[in-house]
């Protein structure tokens, strides 16, 4: 796991400088070693650079970046030598199935790094090599014999990979920072206004957008080539998700999620320096630090955990994990001090508006994990794998609803006004999803309930475009076309996997989750939906896996969200009114719009059912702002 940067330019030169910097403002994501590689020509300049935390060879043949000689069958990881490398990489990630590929290929290997193995791979199959990949990555290829770059990101966006490109500049970073170091697009003007309007709708900004216009994210399970004698820019996805073909054998499907789960961790637990995990009481952690115990002493094993005040802490199911599993844990509990002391430096780990508040303990939670370990496994992807949220479960019975006649579909959808009726009860739900049974599966979100959200026409294009694009991948089925939604563009690469990101790597910590091992996204699509979720249950499959190897009182247990109780720390707050009046005056000047939802909604309408999503992703929005935009100077800078 480390951070990555590079420039093109293909009318100035490359100063050394400017990679050096560029490799100083992300360091916090390598801390043990950098590197960097220039290369002049007449008519281009290409400066990589790369930051390492070390954790497979941990001597200096890791050193990137870390060039080939097809020529000489040799690997060069010595600077002064890289301009007699065919191929140059500077690489950011895992990929986990290294001596797989090794054995398999024949390769001959001069240290003990998966880098080496996907430069000969890529020397021997070119761009397709990624096909051949279980991992997660982002890189970057030099390829001096054909000329370009060829850059990739992973499946499911589990690594980052930012880019500009003008046609006269190429810079790539592993976060907005390593870009903003070398091109300091933070300016009011250059704001992109439909990036604005999905972070205040969604919490989050995916891909490709970014908060600046001209960066913008290399999407999952893309690559992107730049031809440096062409100057042109083009990009591909390498791997498409099966369709939706379930296998209506119980039995079969809870031996073959047994042995996925296994081979997942082990292979994920290949590691030069100690392995722990995070333990937070639900089935996903607790299923991976169970099937931990095959591979190592569970008594030795470092676990992690954090716990809230009130109705969302879990100490007590993590406490029922801790005793059957004997591992030696490391509980925190998260108070309001921990959150104000955060707040100071939340938007300078993300760079740009990144509205999920769970950020906060994941980063206390790293913080801690890092003082004991450099790796952990996590739990991540479960819930999108196996159907975990409340929209799974709403797809499902939405397609119930489907089946009645549209009369009766109709009346459904006039039970007695909404005002009458409280949001949060069973009649007020039943009439939104009738209401919803009216419009077509793909405009789930742009007309779900509640109707007075935040919902702008970029919201309703991109929902309801990658719903359509879900929905035949998913057999026509709504709760399928749901959950793959989660998978590959909602909950998953540019939120959750963000948040993680971010989060642990400015701890200098990497993060590897079993459940995102992409053999187990095509496994999902062959599990009945039926035996994901019912009328009532998620994760109905997974429980069965599982049972014989977690304690029971977790198996059963209900979906509970990683949430801290911010909300209520800030409505305390003398300084809110005054802060969130801030936030209006910038607002009106960039989204009429938006002010006018926010200045009824937020302000003055505490009854309005999303208040206090809109207020904390308000604050957030204005934390970055004054961090980004109002303060001169490279105020982003060394700031771990």
């Amino acid at each position: 796991m480390c951070g990555i940067n590079g420039i093109v330019r293909f009318e100035e030169r490359i100063e050394t400088e400017e990679i050096k910097y560029m490799n100083r403002v992300i360091r916090h994501r390598g801390p043990d070693d950098e590197g960097m590689f220039l290369w002049n020509s007449n008519s281009f300049s290409v400066g990589l650079g790369h930051v390492r935390l070390a954790i497979l060879d941990l001597s200096v043949r890791g050193h990137q970046p870390m060039g080939y000689s097809v020529e000489d069958d040799r690997v060069i990881w010595e600077e002064q030598d890289l301009h007699r490398a065919d191929f140059v990489i500077v690489y950011n990630g895992e990929v986990y199935n290294y001596l797989e590929l090794k054995e398999e290929l024949g390769l001959l290997t001069e240290t003990g790094t998966d880098t080496e193995v996907i430069l000969k791979t890529y020397a021997r199959f070119g761009p397709r090599c990624v096909e051949r990949f279980n991992g997660m990555w982002s890189f970057c290829i030099l390829d001096r014999r054909k000329g370009r770059l060829f850059c990739s990101r992973d499946r499911l966006g589990v690594k980052p990979f930012y880019y500009f490109w003008n046609g006269k500049e190429f810079i790539f970073s592993s976060e907005l920072k390593g870009i903003l170091a070398v091109k300091p697009l933070n300016s009011l003007e250059n704001l992109d206004s439909e990036a604005l309007e999905l972070y205040f709708s969604l919490g989050f900004i995916p891909a490709p957008w970014s908060i600046y216009r001209g960066i913008q994210k290399l999407e999952a399970r893309q690559n992107l080539f730049l031809d440096l004698a062409t100057k042109r820019l083009w990009k591909s996805y390498y791997w498409e998700l099966p369709d939706y073909d379930p296998l209506y054998d119980k039995k079969a499907l809870i031996e073959e999620g047994k042995a996925l789960i296994q081979d997942a961790v082990r292979i994920r637990m290949r590691s030069d320096v100690p392995v722990g995990a995070f333990l937070s009481g639900g089935l996903d952690s607790s299923s991976v630090v169970s099937m931990m115990r095959r591979f190592t002493d569970l008594s030795k094993l470092h676990t992690f955990s954090i716990g809230f005040e009130g109705k969302y802490d879990e100490t007590p199911y993590i406490r029922e994990g801790v005793e059957a599993f004997g591992t030696r844990h490391h509980h925190y509990y998260f108070k309001e001090p921990d959150f104000e002391k955060l707040l100071e430096i939340y938007s300078r780990v993300y760079d740009e508006p990144f509205g999920d508040y769970s950020g906060f303990p994941t980063y206390k939670v790293s913080e801690m994990a890092r003082r004991h370990v450099t790796v952990v496994l996590s739990g991540d992807g479960g819930d999108e794998i196996f159907g975990g949220y409340w929209d799974h479960l709403n797809g499902y019975r939405m397609e119930i609803l489907y089946k009645l006649p549209r009369w009766l579909r109709k009346l459904g959808a006039k039970i007695p006004a909404r005002k009458n009726l409280n949001p949060s009860s069973n009649l007020y739900l039943l009439k939104e999803a009738f209401r919803l049974s009216l419009s077509p599966p793909e405009r789930f979100f742009a007309d779900s309930l509640p109707e007075d959200a935040y919902r702008p026409p970029i919201y309703r294009e991109w929902t309801t475009e990658k719903l359509r694009f879900c929905l035949p991948k998913a057999g026509g089925s709504l709760a399928e076309a749901l959950r793959i939604f989660d998978l590959l563009y909602n909950t998953l690469p540019d939120y959750f996997l963000t948040k993680v990101d971010r989060a642990s790597m400015a701890n200098a910590l990497e993060v590897r989750s079993p459940f995102l091992d992409y053999r187990f996204v095509e496994f999902s699509q062959r599990i009945p939906t039926c035996w994901k979720v019912d009328l009532f249950k998620t994760k109905k499959l997974m429980r069965e896996i599982i049972k014989d190897i977690v304690p029971e009182i977790i198996v059963q247990r209900s979906k509970q969200g990683f949430i801290p109780p911010i909300e209520e720390w800030i409505l305390r707050e003398k300084w809110l009114k005054s802060f969130l009046a801030q936030a209006l005056g910038i607002l009106e000047g960039l989204s009429f719009t938006l002010y006018k939802f926010l200045n009824y909604h937020t302000l003055f309408s505490k009854k309005f059912v999303l208040y206090r999503v809109y207020l904390i992703r308000t604050i957030l929005f204005l934390d970055w702002y004054f961090n980004y935009i109002e303060h001169t100077g490279k105020t982003y800078v060394n700031i771990f």
